[in-house]
């Protein structure tokens, strides 16, 4: 787990650096059912989920704090016009694509093990 905290922490520097976000950001890894990560644009608190940390690969979880770190520096929680404007000047369009349909595909089969396990379990 600390490796794991150190690699995070690396790539959230990294992350801001890319997106221009020069405020103090808190980083947690959090349990979470349903999500892959989450923020707090009031406490500048990315929440990513520590159950997935394993799963994804160092571009996929670069791109999913990019995307946190977007809010923050856009100050709003909306994926908007100017939200995929910014992205895109740090992805292409067909990159941003690729690797949330990796993410997303990862996460599906983490949430449909855990549904089938549940129901086996009741």
């Amino acid at each position: 787990m600390r490796e794991d905290r150190e690699r995070i922490k690396t790539l959230l520097e990294r992350a801001k650096q890319a997106v221009g976000v020069e405020d103090n950001v808190k980083l947690i890894l959090y349990p979470m059912k349903y999500k892959v990560a989450s923020i707090s644009l009031k406490n500048k608190t990315i929440r990513l989920n520590k159950n997935l940390l394993e799963l994804f690969s160092e571009d996929e979880l670069y791109y999913i704090l990019v995307r946190e770190l977007m809010h923050i520096k856009l100050s709003t929680l909306n994926h908007g016009e100017e939200f995929y404007k910014a992205l895109y000047k740090l992805f292409s369009p067909g990159e941003a694509d690729e690797i949330e349909n990796r993410i997303v595909k990862k996460f599906i089969n983490v949430i449909n093990i855990n549904m089938r396990a549940k129901r086996w379990l009741t």
